[in-house]
């Protein structure tokens, strides 16, 4: 099995977050631009933007075209752009340096019309949900079926299946104590299957609704890295989540000679 460094996202600039939120509506620059530092520093290679919470698409697009400017010239790093709305995404690429990542379509082919030509004319990547319009399934197999659907599907829009991220839905433990083993057993399968394709998890959801969070973050991170998970959406501000990250990397063949498990010893970050 080829052997790579994950892909890190990071998650904070969210406006479902109170701070985040009240940030974006006061346009509070310096407060965006020191999240979006610290997460670069932390060792972020992507950072999401979510602006959901508006009522209105043009208003989260209004958002958006200030945001991504704002984060990108503060840090340099390209922007997982997440929203429902093709409106939004039009809006955020206008302004975007780089390669962008979409967040998202699903199985539903009508959630493909409008970004898929979006990511081909910008040349992005793509993040879709392993549900359709029956919701999320509840065993490993019904996701892989929804991926295949996706990997074929997105051939008609001239579009290579390597460009996608298949967001494997983590679910919260706290709901049900199997939701773990899907996400993994579904990941397995995907990587068994399709090699070609990446594989992306919000690996903070698992713990939902439980006490000592980052415990079961920081627990779950390890066994999806094992897995073969190619993307992780997470805090990079959680420096420990990020140290056993660097470690698990470099115990599964995924950092070579060790390197970037050396560099971030000697930048401090391990702890």
């Amino acid at each position: 099995m080829k052997r790579w460094r994950v892909l890190v996202i990071g998650e904070n600039i969210n406006s479902s977050i109170k701070e985040v939120e009240a940030a974006i509506l006061q346009r509070n620059g310096s407060y965006i631009k020191d999240l979006a530092r610290r997460q670069k520093d932390a060792g972020a290679d992507y950072l999401e933007v979510n602006s959901g919470l508006r009522l209105y698409p043009q208003e989260e697009a209004e958002d958006l075209e200030w945001l991504v400017p704002l984060i990108q010239e503060e840090t340099g790093l390209p922007i997982c752009i997440d929203s429902a709305h093709a409106l939004v995404h039009q809006a955020a690429l206008r302004h975007h340096q780089g390669r962008a990542i979409l967040n998202s379509i699903n199985g539903d082919m009508e959630s493909w019309k409008e970004i898929l030509p979006l990511a081909k004319e910008h040349g992005c990547g793509i993040i879709a949900l392993l549900s359709d319009r029956q919701g999320i399934p509840g065993a490993a197999a019904g996701r892989v079926k929804i991926a295949e659907k996706i990997i074929q599907g997105i051939s008609h829009y001239g579009l290579s299946p390597e460009i996608l991220y298949l967001d494997l839905l983590v679910m919260p433990i706290s709901v049900n104590t199997g939701n773990g083993l899907v996400v993994l057993e579904t990941l397995k399968e995907l990587k068994r299957s399709f090699p070609q394709v990446k594989t992306v998890a919000a690996l903070s959801n698992i713990s939902y609704g439980l006490p000592r969070r980052r415990l079961l973050n920081q627990a779950f991170v390890i066994m999806a890295l094992e897995a073969g998970l190619d993307a992780a959406i997470i805090n990079p501000l959680d420096q420990r989540l990020m140290a056993l990250m660097k470690a698990a990397q470099a115990l599964l063949n995924r950092d070579a000679f060790c390197m970037n498990y050396i560099q971030a010893f000697r930048q401090g970050r391990l702890g």
